[in-house]
């Protein structure tokens, strides 16, 4: 009956549980680190708009405040602070007044390593202090000391002591001298060699492939570092959605550590594709279907087809890894293309394979032999050229995300010799080079500058001698926005774009990110093209600005970018230029 009451008159209009609003204030944290330390964590700040039902659950939170900023400091160094509250229950608000008086700062005494029986550690047992985030004499933190801990365990692992672990960790207080001592006791474990390997999980994935990703050799002294890197190559097939990479500990005096390596494999196939549109080209759309296990091996083959209003194109690329070497790849691939542009329109069929070397996870190098066969319509007047092409191309890539970067860069060097068999153009090299680089602005990247730079140079002929699709040009999505697609650059006598010998972009943008969906982007793109083999630097340049749209999807950031000419527009080019694809302009 009682409860019943209760939950009666709970239930009426007008009846509600008593709350204890409050004001709080805090004076006295040390810096603005530690007092944003603790106003992540403070649940009276968090809960500001919750006021508890009671006076005694007010005590609970602000006792519960009271040992984070406890803990703030402590982590700081300030283990002399001492921390006062007020607070006037029968007010309404209450308030919380908080006054901290931090004291001195503890800085970092002596750093000692041992063994778990009180030992030091000689020199190959224990890191440089170089390598060490925590140093003798700075201010105490206690951030440093568990990442100086990773560093003792990374460093032994590197020294075929995987095993290794923290026995204890003494943080101790020297109040006369004002420094905190830090000694760890390090059970090191056995120095042990990689064992044979076995997997566990291989379905369409076959034995001896898989065994040509591991990156240490049987009997070598345990790294890992090694360990990681196999872990990165397995993961960077793109067939699997899990590996585990477990090295097994041998019996007592044993120095022989075998390895487990768990593999949880993914579909092999792949169905994508993207959308574009630019005021210039119009509405373009992609679609590619690849398989990237084909014969058990790792063969990949991607099969993509462009359709666009400018025209269309089929391609195959197909890869076998790591032929004779490990980390080269042999490929072969063939493009069909049709473009109507109004540089030029072209037919071609292309051929061609060689070989692609992953250096390392930043470095890339290729280099192959294309034969093309094409026929080209410039200026009313149809060429047809054979050219057989020796590109090489090498890349350098540290940026974080390949559809979004906020750090990091990027940069590629290709070279091609060309020989056209029909004598059409003769002999001609093509050079490029291009770079952009991400600079995050704060700690949150939210505001990131991205720069762009790209020059490209031609030896031998002349502009009108090339063939038209060989030719560089400026302008569009992808280049200089605010001008029509190759059009910022020489125009022939009837208006549509000519190309050139040589050429010079380059673009900045201060990406900013307003929410976590929704960036903003404000640019400006400078360039042009050249008759002669390398750019004039001192010539004017056409320049766009304008401002660019970003919403983040689960694909990558979905981009709209507004552009208007700034300098060298002529009548023939559009006021605005608009352009809609997914990823970053570059």
């Amino acid at each position: 009956m009682l409860v019943g009451l209760v939950l009666l008159l709970l239930g009426q209009p007008g009846i509600a549980l008593a709350r204890t609003p409050y004001a709080f204030s805090l004076t006295g944290m040390p810096d603005e680190t530690t007092r944003n330390l603790f106003e992540e964590t403070s649940e009276l700040i968090a809960r500001k708009d919750e006021p508890p039902p009671s006076r005694t659950a007010l005590r609970n939170r602000i006792r519960g405040d009271l040992e984070r900023i406890r803990q703030v400091l402590n982590a700081y160094g300030y283990f002399d602070a001492r921390i006062e509250v007020e607070t006037d229950e029968e007010a309404e608000p209450v308030p919380v007044a908080v006054k901290v008086t931090a004291g001195p700062r503890y800085d970092v005494g002596t750093i000692r390593m041992t063994d778990p029986g009180g030992v030091a550690l000689g020199p190959g047992l224990s890191p440089p202090p170089l390598l060490m985030a925590l140093k003798e004499g700075q201010p105490y933190e206690a951030q440093p000391v568990l990442d100086s801990e990773g560093t003792i365990l990374s460093y032994l692992g590197r020294q075929g002591r995987p095993f290794a672990r923290v026995d204890h960790r003494d943080v101790v207080l020297d109040r006369d001298a004002g420094v905190v001592n830090v000694t760890w006791a390090i059970d090191y474990g056995p120095r042990v060699t990689f064992g044979p390997v076995r997997f566990e999980g291989l379905e369409r994935l076959k034995d001896k492939p898989a065994r040509a990703l591991i990156r240490w050799e049987e009997g070598e002294i345990v790294d890992i570092d090694k360990v990681e890197e196999t872990r990165q190559a397995f993961v960077a097939t793109g067939l699997l959605r899990g590996v585990n990479i477990d090295l097994e500990r041998p019996p007592a005096g044993g120095t022989v550590a075998p390895v487990l390596i768990r593999l949880t494999e993914s579909p092999p196939r792949t169905i994508g594709g993207g959308i574009r549109y630019s005021t210039s080209e119009g509405a373009g759309v992609r679609a590619f279907w690849e398989h990237r296990n084909l014969l058990g091996g790792r063969e990949s083959l991607r099969v993509t087809a462009d359709v666009a209003m400018t025209g269309y194109s089929l391609a195959a690329k197909a890869k076998k890894p790591d032929f004779e070497w490990n980390g080269v790849d042999l490929v072969f691939q063939a493009e069909a293309a049709q473009e109507e542009l109004d540089a030029y329109d072209r037919d071609s069929l292309l051929i061609g394979g060689g070989l692609e070397w992953r250096y390392s996870p930043q470095w890339f190098f290729s280099g192959g032999l294309t034969f093309e066969q094409s026929a080209i319509d410039d200026n009313g007047k149809t060429e047809n050229y054979t050219l057989f092409g020796l590109p090489v191309v090498a890349r350098n890539d540290t940026s974080n995300d390949a559809l979004d970067p906020t750090n990091g860069h990027r940069l590629t060097f290709a070279l091609t010799p060309y020989y056209d068999l029909a004598g059409t153009a003769g002999t001609f090299i093509v050079g490029q080079a291009s770079g952009s680089t991400y600079l995050p602005l704060d700690d949150a990247e939210d505001y990131v500058l991205a720069l762009r730079a790209a020059l490209g140079a031609t030896f031998g002929g002349s502009t009108l001698s090339l063939p038209a699709d060989k030719r560089f040009y400026a302008g569009g999505g992808n280049s200089v926005r605010g001008f029509a697609y190759q059009a910022a650059g020489p125009l022939g006598v009837d208006g549509d774009p000519q190309g050139g010998k040589s050429m010079l972009t380059g673009a900045v943008e201060l990406r900013w990110r307003v929410t976590e969906s929704i960036g903003v982007v404000p640019f400006v793109d400078v360039g042009s093209v050249y008759d002669d083999s390398l750019p004039d630097f001192g010539a004017d340049l056409f320049i766009g600005a304008g401002l660019g749209l970003r919403y983040r999807s689960p694909i990558g950031p979905l981009r709209l970018d507004v552009a208007t000419p700034v300098s060298g527009k002529r009548d023939s080019d559009d006021i605005v230029q608009i352009y809609i694809s997914i990823g970053q302009a570059f």
